[in-house]
């Protein structure tokens, strides 16, 4: 007999899969409908709306620029915020922990007071916009998730491997790229997963310091429903969430393959 805790442990666990699975879907199903405005259940199945989505140069454009976008800044905050996990977690720093809480900072503040004081910093010194500076802009929120994440991978990694490494020759930087590095690639990579999300869907710090030029693709989005929601929103939503499903299968094949 399954035990009462056990038992509402699994339903709790259905109803916070049913609360973030089921918008989802309802967006899916939304853009397939054969109507000209949002119905659910959708009346009719068609395609039409994604095909609209793909031809639409605006959203197009705004997809690389995001993207662009999101693999710069989460290259960058990977190799920022790895290193200053390693400095955390092997080096005894003067006020670490109020450095640490202080990189982790971003996390808790509201995105639209950073995305106001950046404007007016930027003012101030006359730096002009660019997608560079989205990207530079978008380190304030990726980094925290990288040192976040990859804090406690290198705390459990055993120090002795490393410095066996060194015994036999190898240089501190030759150690960690060669031992310490593969050992924790599940958390780098998950940690940098987590940076290109961040950037990715960013949207308040985009609305503010964004080249109005190119604007990223939840900029873009935010703007198109501000006249109307239409279905072709309905379905831009819905590539991304079919995008996102399709990268999770392929890591976990991966994965699975790899263990195999």
């Amino acid at each position: 007999m399954k035990s009462p805790f056990l038992i509402a442990t699994w339903l709790l666990s259905a109803v916070a899969l049913a609360y973030i699975v089921l918008p989802l879907l309802v967006v899916v199903a939304s853009a397939l409908g054969n109507t000209d405005f949002l119905a659910f259940p959708p009346r009719g199945l068609t395609l039409r709306h994604f095909v609209a989505a793909l031809a639409d140069q605006r959203y197009t454009r705004a997809f690389v620029t995001s993207l662009i976008i999101a693999v710069a800044a989460s290259a960058l905050a990977t190799l920022i915020g790895l290193s200053a996990a390693v400095a955390f977690t092997r080096f005894r720093i003067p006020g670490g922990s109020a450095l640490e809480a202080l990189m982790l900072s971003p996390l808790v503040l509201p995105t639209i007071t950073l995305a106001v004081a950046l404007t007016v910093l930027f003012s101030r010194l006359g730096v002009p916009a660019g997608d560079w500076r989205l990207v530079v802009v978008h380190q304030a929120l990726c980094v925290p998730y990288v040192v976040r994440v990859t804090i406690p991978v290198l705390r459990r990694l055993d120090p002795a491997q490393e410095e066996a490494a060194r015994n036999l020759g190898a240089s501190p930087f030759m150690a960690f790229l060669l031992v310490a590095l593969p050992a924790i690639r599940p958390g780098a990579i998950a940690a940098a997963t987590f940076a290109f999300i961040a950037s990715f869907d960013e949207l308040e710090l985009a609305l503010f310091l964004a080249d109005p030029r190119a604007p990223t693709l939840p900029v873009t989005i935010y703007s198109a429903i501000q006249l109307g929601v239409d279905p072709t929103v309905a379905a831009v939503s819905a590539l991304l969430v079919i995008l996102a499903a399709l990268g999770m299968l392929a890591y976990q094949a991966v994965r699975g393959g790899r263990r195999a």
